[in-house]
């Protein structure tokens, strides 16, 4: 995460296994699940990695908004905030500027993760190349795939310096 808290997601195939007490035996029979082998769940994998995702770049947003906080309090549920009346335009910047600390600084995180990611792509792929058009290609499990770059505006500083300014003038950002 934007705050180096490493997270691992993984989630194991089970089957269901019926089973009876072979001490009581009138008892009815119960379904346990059991892992198989290890086998990783691809499909539960692929889908949780969104939220998951999105989860965590919430919960970054108030690891770097509490120590910007100082004597006044702050109610979270979720991704939602608030503190007392007195502390609200407050509260609305900090959480502003963790945002813009996350997503638009020179070095953000989403950039970070982004070369990650294809890092992971290329040490895992069959084979790994730069065709005559400039694109980065990995062959995995004998299929040719593109690795996407990143769209230029967004690691544009000048793009982003302009994000940064329409987020803190923006009165609409949070409610």
């Amino acid at each position: 995460t934007p705050v180096g808290l490493k997270i691992n997601l993984s989630s194991m195939e089970f089957k269901a296994v019926e089973t009876k007490s072979q001490i009581l035996k009138s008892s009815k029979p119960i379904t346990i699940r059991l892992p198989i082998n290890k086998k990783l769940d691809k499909s539960k994998i692929h889908t949780a990695f969104m939220p998951n995702l999105i989860h965590s770049l919430d919960a970054s947003n108030i690891h770097l908004l509490i120590p910007k906080l100082t004597d006044q309090p702050l109610y979270t549920i979720h991704d939602c905030f608030a503190t007392d009346a007195n502390n609200m335009q407050n509260l609305e910047l900090f959480i502003k500027e963790a945002f813009i600390e996350i997503y638009f600084r020179d070095g953000n995180y989403l950039i970070g993760m982004h070369n990650n990611l294809v890092r992971q792509i290329i040490d895992h792929a069959e084979k790994y190349y730069i065709n005559d058009k400039g694109e980065n290609i990995v062959l995995i499990d004998k299929k040719e795939m593109k690795i996407p770059n990143l769209p230029d505006q967004f690691t544009s500083t000048e793009h982003n310096q302009l994000f940064i300014k329409g987020v803190l003038k923006s009165k609409f950002f949070i409610n």
